[in-house]
């Protein structure tokens, strides 16, 4: 709610003092949290109790939740200020006071390209922005300005035409647009347009297009790592990936042999709220027992899935299912009957641990954490992912009922789990009902109304 980006710190101290910052208080770092968090209820209006909302000099979740309730609804009443770390100095005067800027260059991008009406905009190797977004940009507002100038030339003659200013900091090297050149250009091209301080929802003007800004910020939030043979790949590595999900304080996911979709989750919503400000009134998004992963003006699910197997001891490659599950069937049409709902998924290559050397350490790991591993219902163990390599993120839209029913009529949707039971707790034992689930015939959908966005993860080589 703030705009604030980690710095150094994690946990409750950095929520606190992006707060802090929020409400302009004056509170150095060297207090403790305790003393910081106290403060900042009063700034809020709201009731703090140390005895309950403290633990020596920590903060409790009970106390962050208090926090956060007063600061949601500080945020609600414009009382809260978003820093403003993304505004660039040359429109820092008055009359740009209504200005709301991107806080990430994929917000950007989509921002200007929705005023234009030219589509959904990715980001380009680097994380660039493609020089079709000033085309578009320039042919809408000034039709007469030429296009065959270079990139940054073209972006600077904008700004002139658009009497907002141009300055150092909105190139970058290389030519490069930084995030101060877009949002310059952006609070240029919103007040020519009469839309300067506009409400945020008209930013995407469909779930389409939001989807699919939502699937190229996914793709751009995860970096290649640099492989021994040379090559640029993205692979999430099963330790690391469940060490860091324990590190966060996550319940789900680092006990969970399915890592990969809890780690695409977790990070998935970081990666989004880092790259879009957060809508004030944002669409309901638990139904049922289930509570959806994201939401920005529309409801989406992150879910990953696995396309194929790659065996290493052996060099070769078998497919994997090509069904992938989805979430509770009831509410799943209870959220499409109110307003839609959409899918962001992760594609990829699993990673086979042969050897079972992951598996052994995974065990190990939940015992010193006092966690029991289960049984199967088969008595047989299932191969683990002791890695995972995305290929893509797809954006699937679900509009409403007749859409769904639509879906399930070709094939697209086939229902799951039902009769199904839980893993039992001991051997020999009977696990518990699952509830009805409905999974995605991923291959067949991406030929159907559904499919909104793919975009690719890089590999080259």
């Amino acid at each position: 709610m703030t705009g604030a980006h980690a710095r150094g710190t994690r946990g409750e101290k950095g929520a606190i003092l992006a707060l802090r910052d929020a409400l302009g208080l004056r509170l150095e770092v060297a207090r403790t949290n305790a003393v910081m968090a106290a403060r900042i209820a009063e700034a809020l209006d709201v009731e703090w109790i140390p005895a309950a909302y403290t633990d020596r000099n920590k903060v409790t979740l009970d106390g962050l939740n208090v926090l956060l309730e007063g600061a949601t609804e500080a945020f609600h009443q414009g009382s809260l200020s978003r820093l403003a770390r993304h505004v660039p100095p040359g429109l820092s005067s008055p009359q740009w006071a209504d200005f709301s800027p991107a806080q990430s260059k994929i917000e950007a991008v989509n921002r200007i390209s929705a005023l234009t009406a030219s589509g959904p905009e990715d980001l380009g190797p680097g994380s660039k922005e493609r020089k079709r977004v000033l085309v578009n940009l320039a042919r809408h507002l000034e039709p007469g300005l030429s296009t065959g100038l270079s990139k940054t030339r073209l972006a600077e003659a904008l700004a002139r035409r658009l009497n907002a200013p141009w300055t150092d900091e909105c190139e970058s090297t290389g030519e490069t647009i930084s995030l101060a050149g877009l949002n310059t250009l952006l609070a240029g091209a919103e007040r020519r347009l009469g839309l300067l301080g506009a409400r945020r929802p008209t930013v995407f003007g469909t779930p389409e297009h939001e989807g699919s800004a939502l699937a190229a910020a996914l793709v751009d939030g995860w970096r290649p790592e640099r492989q021994l043979d040379g090559g640029r790949r993205v692979r999430w590595d099963g330790r690391k990936s469940i060490e860091w999900m324990a590190s966060q304080g996550l319940t789900r996911g680092p006990n969970d042999n399915e890592w990969q979709g809890f780690y695409f989750e977790a990070r998935g919503r970081e990666i989004l709220s880092a790259a879009f400000a957060p809508n004030p009134d944002p669409p309901r998004s638990v139904y049922e027992n289930t509570s959806f992963d994201y939401s920005l003006h529309y409801v989406w699910d992150l879910k990953a899935h696995t396309e194929s197997w790659l065996l290493p001891e052996s060099a070769t490659r078998r497919p994997g299912r090509g069904l992938a599950p989805l979430n509770d069937r009831v509410a799943m049409e209870s959220c499409i009957a109110d307003q839609g709902l959409g899918f962001l998924m992760v594609s990829g290559d699993a990673v086979a641990d042969e050897d079972g050397s992951f598996v052994a350490w995974h065990r190990e790991l939940k015992r010193s954490r006092g966690v029991r591993s289960k049984p199967s219902n088969s008595g047989r163990s299932r191969m683990r992912k002791s890695a995972f390599e995305p290929l893509h993120v797809e954006a699937f839209w679900f509009a409403n009922l007749p859409a769904l029913e639509a879906a399930k009529m070709a094939g697209v949707l086939l229902g799951f789990q039902e009769g199904f039971a839980q893993a039992p707790d001991e051997v020999g034992g009977k696990g518990r009902s699952r509830r009805p689930k409905l999974m995605m015939d991923t291959k067949k959908a991406r030929s159907t109304e559904v499919s909104v966005a793919r975009f690719e993860f890089p590999r080259e080589r």
